[in-house]
């Protein structure tokens, strides 16, 4: 128990578990009486007195109760045969812990007919329950069809990408009155079995209008900021909850390794680390209400395109699918998230959708993972219609449900998938047990939600949606996220007298800042939509006047330039001693998103040489969701900003940056590209990966960043220098010294190099720590990280027999600061950034079996 807890004359003390005497049955509002759910007996360490259960459902309908209505508010009314099932668990008592959620589910899942299971193991999109012609109005006698159906979940908007009326989206009260009514119908016609509404909420909840819109999850890496982004979890949370839904279809958890994926702007860059990190903190944060689930996508090796397209087939070994691309996941089970999705792609020729290696052997033997897994847009039809591995619907169903464990399909438009379903169990009735297993997960996680106790939660939020403070948090991390990539001559920041030309077609569009997924799938193009917009033309009226520079956007829609608008650019920017020029890529999200070329829209590349050639010091802004090639830009630019896709307040935060109120403090979280040929090369490639036997030189580094500050590092020293046991640990210390004349932020990082291993091709070097810090001018700070077999072992590439690391006998090198060069294949280790320990224990090399704490 969180508090006191007194409801229905239960009055539970936190500070000896104790429980009051006077936990009787009760009148409820709707004259149902009822009666507590579950007393169970706490651990031995509390005393062996009792508490209440850790459920949010308290309390049941009891079966004296005339139920003469089926719902209430706040109360769902649970019909005779629900209590039934439940009433017998509120005597269960344990001196140990009990899973009070699996007892709850079970026992309900024993009471369903294998119809009800299989409608449980549903998902629809919002558009089968809505009249087509209408945003707001639903569709009684679809939604009645499909409850009577037992469907078990629904998601999603409706809206299109055209505004109706003025609007793009619903508001907190408009959606959640949606929710309700899905809530009600259904409950009357299934039993009493709540649904689970799912959102997309990306960026903050960006289906729900007048929500805060946060910067996009590449930003969210470019911080190196987790406490930030459990911000941005716990907001997309409250305010996802606010409209009706409790489960949330984010963070994504891929590690974008090829920079023309069209979804590196939904991830957190291409680092393992880095990525476990930041997702195990959103997946806190979006938790911490306990009323929403985090789903995290997309299991698993989804972005390893070959191509940079979207939905590509994939080939991986298994040792770069344990040790690159399942970390980030292993972080956010353990940090407990509730449920996870499979991915679009076939993995070595399997589709993941049927893989019982990925989708059984791995994240239920290996990972231990027992939240509900539900598959992403229609993938389960796709083997018939996209993969072609099944001849029709129905063969593609019986062979997913057959092998793997997923518990919910999102289908996403009709329900013929629960008929399907009961014809491969005439043909399979020994597969209705693992059936039963799935529907019982999607149970518990509506028990875990409290959806029995209260089907549509976060009414009580429904005021705080776009509230000042996060604006603030907004504001805050875009402000941390956005890097600062060339400054020649410290030309930033400006002076707020400078003598400043304004231009680009990005300079005065919020949309542009905000990419896809926002309001829509696709995104949108303007102001008028973003209710806490600033651009970064009203940014810079916010520091310096509108009358302090001059603006004229010059460029296209398309990116195009007229030879009028470029003569009118080039002479404004000729009187004037610094251009500001924001360039950008449109929106896009998923498969339209698609790129052949990395070269930013055309037009855009000439039109900052044409106005450079002025002798205007020209400043260009990026607005990209992915790192876009720049040809001729870095050369004829005085300063690189690149924005990434900061949203709402990317305006105010870019012109804070350029006038020096702020100091850029974002770092890279992927690899910037310099020609076309070197699009899909991580930093953390095989030391085999070259380009005409040297290394492959890219326009910036993963972590480039720059500060209006200097920072200087000492020596970086080892407590010891041999590793004994596989399983010791090693403490790396460097101290950074604020040598410059202001304060600053900066993220110092730990990099590790193993030049030799056995196992597989070693990687250039590895991420392994990080940590953001603040120091004034002259101020100095010890850094010191833990390191260990967690960071110095492998995943043996077996897949199915429980996770185990592998740590060789080996040297082993240190080095921070992401730009260090140790010349670890040289005769010795001169650079005072790199040191180095060896790991001798005498028998080569030692397994250690990897546990999973979930």
């Amino acid at each position: 128990p969180r508090g006191r807890l007194v409801r229905c004359g239960i009055n539970v003390s936190t500070v000896n578990n104790q429980l009051d005497n006077s936990c009787q049955p009760v009148q409820s509002q709707n004259r149902a009486v009822l009666v507590p759910l579950l007393v169970l007996e706490c651990p031995t360490e509390t005393g062996g007195s009792f508490c209440i259960s850790p459920t949010a459902s308290q309390y049941l309908v009891h079966p004296e109760a005339t139920p003469t209505a089926s719902f209430h508010r706040h109360n769902a009314m649970l019909t005779p045969l629900l209590v039934a099932v439940l009433l017998p668990l509120a005597s269960v008592a344990s001196a140990g812990y009990i899973n009070s959620y699996d007892a709850q589910a079970q026992a309900i899942i024993d009471g369903f007919s294998t119809s009800q299971v299989l409608g449980q193991m549903t998902q629809l999109d919002l558009s089968t329950v809505m009249i087509k012609s209408s945003t707001r109005t639903i569709n009684e006698t679809a939604l009645r069809a499909y409850a009577k159906l037992n469907v078990g979940s629904y998601f999603n908007t409706n809206w299109g990408d055209k505004p109706i009326m003025g609007r793009y989206s619903y508001n907190a009260s408009e959606f959640r009155a949606i929710v309700q009514r899905i809530q009600e119908v259904s409950m009357e016609e299934n039993g009493g079995h709540p649904v689970i509404y799912g959102l997309d909420s990306i960026h903050g909840a960006s289906y729900v209008s007048n929500a805060v819109l946060l910067p996009h999850q590449i930003n969210q890496g470019a911080s190196f900021n987790p406490d930030l982004v459990y911000e941005v979890g716990r907001i997309t949370s409250r305010d996802s909850e606010a409209a009706g839904a409790s489960w949330i279809f984010s963070p994504i958890l891929d590690i974008s390794q090829n920079s023309l994926w069209a979804r590196t702007l939904e991830t957190y860059g291409e680092d393992p680390y880095l990525t476990s990190i930041m997702g195990a903190s959103y997946v806190r944060g979006l938790q911490s209400y306990n009323q929403t689930a985090a789903c995290v996508k997309h299991f698993l090796g989804y972005s390893k395109t070959p191509t940079g397209h979207d939905r590509d087939a994939v080939n991986m070994p298994d040792f770069d699918l344990l040790n690159y691309f399942m970390p980030p996941y292993k972080a956010a089970f353990e940090a407990g998230a509730l449920s996870v999705m499979e991915n679009y792609v076939s993995l070595n020729g399997d589709p993941v959708v049927a893989s019982s290696k990925i989708l059984k052997d791995l994240i239920r033997t290996d990972l231990g993972f027992d939240g509900v897994l539900v598959t992403d847009w229609m993938e389960i039809y796709n083997m018939y219609e996209f993969h072609r591995v099944a001849s029709s619907r129905e063969e593609a169903v019986s062979t997913s449900l057959q092998h793997t464990s997923i518990d919910i399909s999102m289908v996403p438009g009709d329900a013929d998938i629960i008929e399907y379903a009961l014809n491969m169990l005439k043909k399979h009735p020994e597969q209705e047990a693992r059936l039963r297993e799935s529907a019982k997960r999607v149970i518990k996680l509506k028990l875990q939600l409290g959806l029995y106790d209260n089907p549509v939660p976060g009414e009580q939020y429904v005021s705080m949606v776009g509230n000042k403070k996060d604006e603030e948090t907004a504001l805050e991390l875009a402000r941390e996220s956005i890097v600062l990539l060339k400054n020649e001559d410290d030309v930033l920041p400006l002076s707020k007298s400078a003598s400043v030309f304004l231009t680009g077609h990005s300079a005065d569009n919020v949309g542009l800042q905000c990419g896809g997924w926002t309001w829509t799938w696709q995104g949108h193009s303007g102001n008028a939509m973003f209710q806490h917009g600033i651009s970064v033309r009203k940014g810079l009226e916010n520091l310096v006047g509108n009358n302090s520079f001059t603006y004229f956007n010059g460029l296209q829609v398309n990116g195009s330039i007229s030879d009028t608008n470029l003569t009118k650019a080039v002479e404004l920017a000729s009187q004037h001693e610094y251009t500001i020029a924001a360039i950008r890529e449109a929106n896009y999200a998923e498969k339209p998103g698609d790129i052949d070329d990395l070269a930013l829209p055309e037009g855009q590349e000439k039109f900052i040489e044409a106005l450079a050639a002025t002798g205007t010091k020209v400043i260009v802004i990026l607005f990209e969701g992915r790192p876009r090639l720049l040809g001729s830009i870095p050369d004829n630019a005085a300063a690189i900003i690149d924005g990434m896709l900061p949203c709402e307040l990317g305006g105010q935060a870019m012109a804070e940056i350029i006038y020096g109120d702020v100091n850029p403090s974002g770092k890279l979280p992927i690899t910037y590209p310099k020609d076309p040929a070197n699009t899909a090369i991580p930093y953390n490639h095989r030391v085999t990966t070259r380009c005409m036997w040297d290394n492959c030189w890219m326009q910036w580094d993963f972590g480039a960043g720059l500060s209006y500050t200097k920072f200087n590092y000492s020596s970086v020293t080892l407590d010891k220098t041999t590793i004994a046991n596989a399983d010791d640990t090693l403490t790396a210390t460097v101290t950074v010294t604020n040598t410059g004349s202001r304060a600053g932020k900066e993220t110092v990082m730990l990099f590790l190099i193993q030049p030799f291993r056995k196992i597989s091709v070693p990687e250039m070097k590895m991420l392994k720590k990080f940590k953001k810090i603040e120091l004034q001018a002259g101020e100095s700070m010890d850094m010191s990280f833990s390191l260990s077999e967690e960071d110095w072992g492998v995943y043996k590439p077996e897949i199915g027999s429980g996770l185990k690391r592998v740590v060789e006998d080996s040297k082993y090198v240190v080095a921070v600061k992401p730009d260090t060069w140790c010349n670890v294949y040289g005769e010795n280790i001169t650079n005072p950034l790199c040191s180095e320990f060896t790991i001798d224990t005498s028998n080569g090399a030692g397994t250690v079996s990897v546990g999973v704490q979930l």
